[in-house]
């Protein structure tokens, strides 16, 4: 399924809801792009892809680094140069450490949120943390995107299942929902087999 913009797209989702004759719609531009920018968050909550994952690389000032606008989710544990890598600690802990000036045996370090940076025990300035995260890109009202163009039908059911309850459209919600759940289940799984087909995986020893 692919769309060649997003007015394609923004034309398929009113098709669905209104029938082939959207000509009559009572639904406006901006409705609809209401109701696709809802389901394109629902999407991002939900899809853990290929396309989304990028460089990540961060300064340390004052023992925190600001997270990138576009940041979903790490990826894996960052890497700081000198140390092993990462060891995700609730802030708390990270906060006792520090206070406490507890030994960083073995150079490991831990790294924990606060807000929307990340902070570090031991103590860090000025260090770059470098690993990989998932991104959200733009909203696909300003441009399609690399994870529109390959789960372009995922976006397509989420916009439908938000626009069930706007428009009273109870009977059709469950379908719709269900239906976008099931996708879901499939992208997710198809997005898992690119990177671990091919190969066995090795089991790591803890």
């Amino acid at each position: 399924m692919q769309f060649a913009n997003y007015a394609a797209f923004r034309q398929a989702v009113q098709t669905l809801i209104d029938g082939d004759d959207i000509s009559q719609s009572d639904l406006s531009v901006n409705t609809l792009d209401l109701i696709i920018g809802a389901g394109e968050i629902r999407v991002y909550r939900d899809i853990r892809s290929s396309v989304q994952d990028t460089a990540l690389s961060l300064t340390v000032t004052g023992n925190s680094a600001t997270l990138p606008a576009d940041f979903l989710e790490l990826k894996g544990s960052p890497y700081i140069a000198g140390f092993r890598a990462g060891i995700y600690t609730p802030w708390e802990h990270i906060q006792n450490n520090i206070q406490q000036g507890a030994s960083a045996a073995a150079r490991s370090y831990q790294y924990g949120f606060q807000g929307d940076t990340m902070i570090f025990y031991p103590a860090l300035d000025g260090s770059t943390v470098s690993g990989r995260y998932y991104k959200r890109f733009n909203d696909i009202s300003t441009g399609t995107n690399a994870l529109f163009d390959r789960h372009a039908d995922v976006f397509l059911y989420a916009s439908l299942a938000e626009s069930a309850p706007f428009l009273g459209e109870i009977s059709r919600l469950q379908v719709w929902d269900q239906k976008y759940q099931t996708l879901v289940q499939s992208a997710n799984e198809q997005e898992r087999r690119r990177s671990t087909r091919g190969s066995k995986m090795a089991t790591r020893v803890a």
